[in-house]
């Protein structure tokens, strides 16, 4: 099972080879770097659009061929074509910069100028190379941990945009959502099951002798025979019921603490941290709804939404602006079209979903 590493502002910088982007791309320019905002251009929306888009496609090109003299000269051709070619790449080099990028990594056009000479290069330099290398391993190692527990714990998983059902040996049935986990464990007197990571539809046989019980992340569900969604985020978890009822309560509550009884409709969010309990009303239909390849949101934050649809797209995806992120949206997004989602959840805010080759999505409003 492939891991994924959820993105943020900062993750741009972290891929592999997007320094050999910024080294390669721009070799062929020796100017200093971009210090200045860019400037308004009065070229139509969709033309900037068109441009910006051809401007990610010569980066993907100059990264594949970074010495190739034919690909410097068509890309120095594209650029001079017209001010707002030289603008789209501009944008593109400002975007960047937004993402994460620690410098920026755009050069205005080659001059005539003989290239200066480039410094030798101190064993010091390479020594702190050395050092940080190391400590980039050592800080995978830390992030990688806690995913790698859980795949070693784990009796089922399911990887990026993968889907498994589950049948389990009391006739009950799970249906595992893209990039989650789940451990079996069944006794006598009971049925429990783990929820360690993600988002699952239980679909649960009657059993009068022996509860069912799921334990997510901060959270008790115990059923009879019904039917429920549980999801894992980071904050909170949360129950969902199509059919039957179940209680539900937080796993830290005191004793004294009663159990909320959930119909089909009832939803509860209950705080990983805090133990606080949020209830809420949602369509029977349209709970797991994923399993038919819809995502069915209420007043979500794109930010929220972004990371739902990450687990049903292999192409790492980093939201720009962070005050698009902050919009609240209700709707209902196809998560069999990834790509599509994003760009009918942004659009309404004048926002865009730029594709950096098939690896990578950048979304923003420029």
């Amino acid at each position: 099972m492939t891991e994924k590493t959820p993105l943020n502002a900062n993750s741009l910088k972290e891929l592999p080879g997007s320094r050999v982007y910024a080294d390669n791309a721009f070799e062929f320019a020796q100017s200093p770097g971009l210090t200045r905002p860019a400037q308004m251009t009065t070229e139509p929306r969709n033309n900037q659009s068109r441009l910006f888009d051809e401007a990610s496609d010569w980066l993907i090109r100059i990264r594949e061929s970074p010495h190739s003299a034919d690909t410097k000269a068509a890309f120095e051709a594209w650029r001079r074509t017209s001010t707002a070619h030289e603008q789209a790449w501009i944008d593109l080099c400002r975007l960047w910069s937004i993402s994460g990028n620690a410098e920026p990594f755009y050069r205005p056009l080659a001059s005539n100028k003989p290239k200066a000479m480039r410094p030798p290069v101190l064993s010091i330099a390479r020594f702190a190379t050395g050092l940080a290398i190391a400590s980039l391993t050592a800080f995978a190692v830390w992030f990688a941990a806690p995913s790698l527990m859980i795949r070693l714990t784990a009796d089922h998983a399911t990887a990026t945009a993968e889907i498994r059902t589950i049948p389990l040996e009391d006739g009950s049935m799970v249906q595992l959502a893209p990039d989650s986990a789940l451990r079996v464990e069944f006794h006598e007197d009971v049925r429990q099951v783990a929820l360690l990571r993600g988002e699952a539809f239980f679909d649960i046989a009657k059993d009068p002798n022996r509860k069912f019980r799921v334990v997510a992340g901060g959270a008790e569900v115990e059923v009879l025979g019904t039917a429920f969604d549980v999801h894992i985020t980071e904050a909170a978890t949360t129950v969902s019921v199509a059919r039957g009822s179940v209680s539900t309560k937080p796993t830290n509550a005191r004793s004294d603490v009663s159990q909320s009884i959930l119909a089909p409709g009832d939803a509860v969010s209950i705080d990983r941290r805090s133990g606080v309990t949020t209830r809420t009303l949602i369509a029977a239909d349209d709970v797991g709804a994923w399993r038919q390849g819809r995502l069915v949101v209420s007043n979500a934050t794109i930010e929220s939404v972004v990371n739902v649809i990450s687990h049903y797209d292999t192409a790492w995806i980093t939201i720009a602006d962070p005050s698009l992120g902050e919009q609240r949206v209700t709707g209902i997004y196809d998560l069999t079209s990834p790509k599509l989602a994003l760009g009918a959840l942004v659009d309404p805010f004048g926002g865009k979903v730029r594709n950096l080759g098939a690896a990578v999505r950048v979304i923003s409003r420029y």
